[in-house]
């Protein structure tokens, strides 16, 4: 008998089983001795109990490229699927799956299995034998259907395949391996569990657990090919092989080609040799901004050439994007599961802003396409064509005026003030719409009329479902709720490129950025069908330090100021001075309620306000009691 080793324990001792302890995947070891070809496939499983359906836990390739800044997605978000309101985009709200460590063991050597009969094709000579097969790309997903409680992530598919007699014993490959572990913090666990191969002669394996900085080394051997797991700090268990033969190809002629093929060395997946995977616990939380709170960890991989290859691995702290675009996939996952349109829509546009496995994004985009949005959720074109006409435009004689209401509390209150630093400017003047579009809208009518009248058509013609309800109102973006300037002008160029409504927003980009001096980053086109309609209060989201709600799918770019041309009947803007700790205002009490002033807004008008004041104040819109007509805003962020 062979000596009995222990690749996790430092005493060397044996562990012979026959099951195998990798999570639903092998790789083809090829030809190895007489006594491997005649185990069980059932048998492999059947020891541990793992089944070649088990689900991974949550993994990702990470990334560390930055996010492109010329890419701005502020999705507000629409109403739940059940009707509840959710938060909006460019507003901010004013008020996770982990693995159990295993210490892994040595699993046996192919000679440890006594040797099967011969096979029911009755070759004499020839054996089945199980053979591995390492996944072929990180796409290898589950096509989801029914309930999301089937989502997988990449796993490794146990297969079973005749051996090929005299050719498959035609010679020995003798595989090698030095596996090094070096870990950047303290107590990382590094385990590994073979298949097939075995510790050096004399080597011990490795520590339970290592110390930071430490660097811990072992070897391993085989006759034929060398495959294990790595299983690192709780994470999904990392597939390598040495010296294994690859898949067939589509056009390959089966069992001759794989044996007659090159072997390859891998990690994670056949033909990669390099891997990074990030992991962390289902506790995750999502902070301000970007930001996410929690312990995670990621795993760098590397393999070699040859038959004495040499293995890196290094173990190291998750940093903050890492973490965010972990707590982006718990939250991806977590809208699969529930299966909610706007909910799951808004998750995937944070998830491809946050460089989420592709793979993974596929996935949701099936699921997405196999809910069908409630028709509570979007404004209809019949709907459209109803409500958003010019001729139910209303505006309130005698409504120029702006009405302060102070806070209640205390009569000297801070807030009474009417700003809280020096620099604050919030304004609403009058015509703005005119000069912007002068050249442009036609002399023969209202420019104000001609936007409005125009921006209903380029609705019209956009896809039912582009005018979704967000909150009290209702947004126009594409399929995708992209708000970039460039998506919401192609979204209005779509029938006609030279279309009215498309050469007004030009228009109004071109004239904001020459007047105020900014760069328009994100438009959000809000449709306001009646009296009902509303904003809520709100401060719009300027930079990373600002917390959006969890389907929030703003980007976070530094902004300084936001202008709002009014389209349509008259509203009136709620703006409040609020005491939170971004606010300069100190309140005057337990009770302070601050100062609210009402703001009428007119078509054609514009509201600008800078960051100072965005950062003491709120603003809103809020339902009126008297009967109003279509308004259309055309809000343009800037930096």
């Amino acid at each position: 008998a062979r000596p009995k080793v222990s690749v996790a324990a430092a005493r060397p001792r044996v562990v012979r089983r026959s099951g195998v302890a990798m999570a639903e995947a092998s790789v083809d070891t090829g030809p190895t001795d007489a006594c491997s070809a005649g185990r069980s496939p059932s048998t492999l499983c059947e020891q541990r109990d793992v089944r070649p359906s088990s689900t991974c836990s949550l993994w990702s390739a990470a990334s560390t490229e930055e996010q492109d800044p010329s890419i701005v997605d502020i999705g507000e978000l629409g109403e739940s699927d059940e009707g509840a309101p959710m938060e909006d985009p460019m507003d901010e709200a004013v008020s996770s799956t982990s693995a159990t460590p295993v210490v892994a063991r040595a699993l046996p050597s192919p000679l440890a299995t006594p040797a099967r009969p011969t096979s029911a094709a009755g070759t004499q000579g020839r054996t089945d034998s199980p053979s591995w097969s390492a996944p072929s790309s990180p796409a290898s997903l589950s096509s989801p259907s029914g309930s999301c409680s089937g989502v997988r992530l990449p796993a490794i598919a146990f297969t079973r395949s005749g051996s090929t007699g005299v050719l498959a014993r035609g010679g020995v490959t003798r595989a090698h391996v030095s596996l090094t572990v070096t870990s950047r913090f303290d107590g990382a666990e590094v385990s590994v569990e073979l298949a097939e191969g075995e510790l050096e002669r004399g080597c011990s394996g490795l520590p339970e657990r290592l110390a930071k900085e430490e660097v811990a080394k072992t070897e391993f051997r085989s006759s034929g090919a060398i495959v294990g797991v790595l299983r690192v700090c709780g994470a999904p268990p990392i597939p390598f092989g040495i010296q294994v033969r690859p898949s067939p190809g589509p056009r390959s002629s089966g069992a001759l080609s794989s044996i007659s093929a090159e072997r390859v060395n891998f990690v994670s997946f056949e033909n990669r040799q390099r891997s990074v995977i990030s992991h962390a616990s289902s506790d995750l939380e999502v902070g301000s901004g970007t930001d996410a709170t929690g312990d995670g960890v990621v795993v760098e991989t590397t393999v070699g050439p040859g038959h004495r290859a040499e293995m890196a691995v290094h173990v190291r702290k998750a940093k903050k994007k890492e973490l965010a675009r972990l707590a982006q996939e718990q939250a991806l996952l977590s809208a699969m599961e529930q299966k909610k349109y706007s909910s799951l829509l808004s998750q995937i546009t944070r998830a491809r802003m946050r460089k989420v496995e592709a793979s993974l994004i596929d996935q949701a985009g099936r699921v997405l396409k196999s809910i069908k949005m409630p028709d509570t959720l979007f404004l209809s074109h019949k709907e459209l064509a109803k409500l958003m006409k010019w001729k139910r435009v209303t505006a309130p004689a005698g409504c120029s005026s702006n009405d302060v209401v102070p806070c209640s509390a205390s009569e000297s209150c801070p807030c009474n003030a009417g700003q809280a630093q020096f620099g604050e400017v919030c304004d609403v003047t009058g015509d703005m719409v005119t000069r912007a579009l002068q050249g442009v809208a036609p002399s023969d009518q209202p420019a104000d009329k001609w936007l409005f009248k125009a921006l209903v058509k380029a609705a019209l013609i956009a896809p039912e479902g582009c005018v979704w309800k967000s909150g009290g109102k209702f947004l126009l973006t594409n399929e995708e709720r992209n708000q970039a300037p460039s998506a919401i002008v192609n979204v209005l160029e779509r029938g006609d490129a030279n279309s009215d409504a498309g050469k007004g927003m030009r228009a109004l980009v071109s004239f904001t950025e020459q007047e105020y001096g900014f760069r328009v980053t994100a438009i959000q086109l809000n449709f306001h069908t009646n009296n009902k309609s509303s904003h809520k209060q709100h401060r719009d989201i300027y930079g990373a330090g600002q917390k959006g709600g969890i389907n929030c799918t703003c980007s976070f770019m530094k902004c300084t100021g936001t202008v709002c041309f009014s389209l349509g009947s008259s509203r009136q803007v709620l703006t409040q001075s609020i005491t939170d700790s971004r606010s300069k205002y100190q309140a005057c009490g337990d009770n302070c309620a601050g100062c609210l002033t009402y703001r009428w807004v007119h078509s054609g008008s514009a509201m600008y306000f800078n960051a100072p004041w965005n950062n003491n104040h709120t603003h809103g819109v809020p339902p009126m009691e008297d009967a109003c007509g279509p308004r259309i805003s055309v809000a343009l962020l800037c930096a």
